[in-house]
């Protein structure tokens, strides 16, 4: 149980609180890392996929609120993410910061793939445009940050080898 408020308290903080706060601060000219998918990545790989899903589905309802015309689309593309994410965790290599940032720039690549497209067939916006300008440079920056957001759920515990 201890573990489990823990790990709990940890994503909903860095989910809310980084995207809320610390994303401004460290934003380089309107480029900031995706809180919410490192969140996501930390608690699917602390947790296993059910956790991941569950809570991929909370931070994206939660995101969705502010944005009614897609409702359920982040809750969608981060509930999948949370599972597939959650799923993987058994096969990736601990302890590799390289591995490590690949699979968050990956997981905010593949959030922003599936969320502009279907953002733009719904609202008649172009796809190519915002997702180079945009979802590159964030996956990038995010899988950064990843890493060290990953170091430091490590030494506080939240990611532990397999039972």
């Amino acid at each position: 149980m201890k573990y489990f408020l823990r790990t709990t308290l940890v994503w909903m903080l860095l989910a809310f609180i980084g995207d809320t706060m610390i994303s401004p601060i460290v934003g380089i000219k309107g480029i900031s890392p995706d809180f919410s998918v490192i969140a996501l990545v930390v608690l699917a790989l602390a947790a296993g996929p059910i956790p991941g899903t569950v809570g991929g589905f909370v931070i994206g309802l939660v995101q969705d609120l502010s944005n009614p015309a897609v409702l359920g689309l982040h809750a969608l593309c981060k509930c999948t993410l949370g599972f597939s994410l959650g799923s993987l965790r058994s096969r990736l290599v601990r302890g590799m910061p390289v591995v490590e940032g690949v699979v968050v720039a990956l997981a905010v690549l593949l959030h922003d793939l599936v969320f502009l497209l279907v953002q733009s067939r719904l609202t008649d916006e172009g796809f190519l445009r915002p997702f180079l300008t945009q979802s590159l440079p964030v996956a990038l920056y995010s899988g950064v940050v990843g890493v060290f957001v990953i170091r430091i759920a490590e030494l506080l515990g939240i990611l532990r080898e397999e039972d």
